[in-house]
């Protein structure tokens, strides 16, 4: 005997079932990783593994020794390359910028600002036209939007034709009908 609703186009008892088919499930093996030492735990929480060191007072402590003066820090004096280095300002060789005979540098010469607008009222002000009108209506020029429509009352209803010209999807016609398992 051959399967019955191959093809899952009779509707079962509900939803998403199919008649003549019974969905089953069963679970044949099942495994627990278990993280030791003894005893095991189905969690991994490391503090097994080390010793958990409460304060700095227990931690062994080595001191580092950065140059053959066995300072026991880093001064960054030697073997830097920076002897040279500069720590403040030399008055002597300081000079005051001059910004337009000014020692403060106002932006407002040489900034391509000269025509700077502070307030709305100083600008001549002239409306935008589109086409020819004072508002965008993106009706013309937009990638051919002429072909959109604005409201469903534009379209025109057609109905969707399926697989052997039908108004319903069966999904018989294009899948293959399994006859065993």
């Amino acid at each position: 005997m051959g399967l019955l609703n191959p093809s899952f186009e009779d509707e079962g008892t509900a939803p998403g079932l199919a008649e003549h088919w019974t969905l089953t499930s069963a679970v044949a093996h099942q495994q627990i990783a278990g993280f030791g030492p003894e005893p095991l735990r189905a969690w991994e929480d490391f503090e097994r593994w080390s010793v958990s060191l409460t304060t700095l007072d227990e931690v062994p402590v080595a001191r580092a020794f950065f140059d053959e003066d066995s300072e026991g820090y880093e001064d960054f004096t030697r073997g830097w390359s920076n002897d040279l280095y500069l720590v403040e300002l030399p008055t002597g060789y300081v000079a005051a910028a001059n910004f337009a005979g000014e020692a403060v540098e106002t932006m407002e010469v040489g900034w391509s600002n000269d025509n700077f607008a502070t307030s709305w009222v100083v600008l001549d002000v002239a409306p935008a036209l589109f086409d020819g009108l004072p508002a965008e209506d993106f009706e013309a020029g937009w990638r051919d939007n002429e072909l959109y429509a604005s409201s469903w009352s534009e379209i025109v209803a057609q109905g969707a034709a399926f697989a052997g010209g039908g108004n319903v999807e069966t999904f018989g016609a294009s899948w293959a009908s399994s006859t065993s398992l």
